[in-house]
């Protein structure tokens, strides 16, 4: 473990301890104001990311934030590391929830700040309990919450985009909510590239693509639906490859 990693690891144990009073009343105040508590919610995580990037020393460049509808939307973006959910949680101005893995739910704190912004908790091997996230990731697209899903269900090995699991876009079709395509690039050298536990500098560039809506699309479109944002999102990465950063 490097120093960086280091930092990270005591940065993230004390926010966890030094946040439970503020998780608490967070709670109390979901229970008659949930949009408050989501708002202040999304405003603590996204500080605690991005001191967390500023350790890591990771630049971001963003494009397409005009392309992010005034509505709640299904973010479906590319994965290569950890720290996509960190960059696109800062650059998101309203902050999303999450589908993550059922595991961190085990996680005392972590799990309490998931709750409290919305992210959904996948069970792989339950096809009901799957279908029971899905309905929730579509009420809370209908109560006005953006949720964020990365449809390859693991993080890619060798940068390519892997095959979307099936139904992994059903929420915003039952929703009737946009979907906007995000692909995300560089993300993987700062931690997923390197031997043992170390954290280097990196430099990520995230797009967003034209957002798009199940009943916009043709018969065909609707049939190959995950192909058709797969599609979306690798036009985004070819152009991140075309533009090289000057200083790497």
């Amino acid at each position: 473990m490097n120093l960086r990693a280091f930092c990270i690891l005591v940065y993230v144990i004390y926010y966890i301890i030094v946040t439970t009073p503020q998780r608490r009343r967070l709670r109390e105040m979901a229970e008659t104001d949930p949009a408050e508590s989501s708002r202040l919610s999304h405003l603590s995580v996204k500080k605690a990311f991005r001191m967390i990037l500023r350790i890591a020393g990771v630049k971001i460049e963003v494009s397409g934030l005009d392309n992010i509808p005034d509505e709640a939307c299904l973010y479906v973006g590319n994965h290569n590391s950890y720290f996509d959910i960190l960059v696109t949680e800062t650059v998101i101005p309203s902050g999303t929830g999450f589908v993550s893995k059922d595991s961190l739910q085990k996680i005392p704190g972590l799990s309490s700040w998931m709750n409290l912004i919305h992210c959904l908790f996948l069970n792989r091997t339950d096809v009901r309990e799957g279908l029971k996230m899905i309905l929730t990731g579509a009420d809370y697209l209908k109560e006005g919450y953006s949720m964020f899903i990365f449809p390859e269900g693991t993080r890619s090995r060798d940068g390519h985009i892997g095959e979307f699991k099936g139904g992994s876009l059903k929420m915003a079709q039952k929703a009737g909510a946009p979907i906007v395509p995000v692909a995300i690039s560089g993300s993987s050298k700062i931690f997923e590239k390197n031997e043992g536990l170390r954290v280097t500098p990196g430099h990520v560039k995230v797009s967003f693509g034209t957002p798009f809506k199940f009943s916009d699309l043709t018969k065909e479109q609707k049939k190959t639906i995950s192909d058709h944002t797969r599609a979306a999102i690798q036009v985004m990465l070819d152009h991140h490859s075309e533009n090289i950063w000057a200083d790497d």
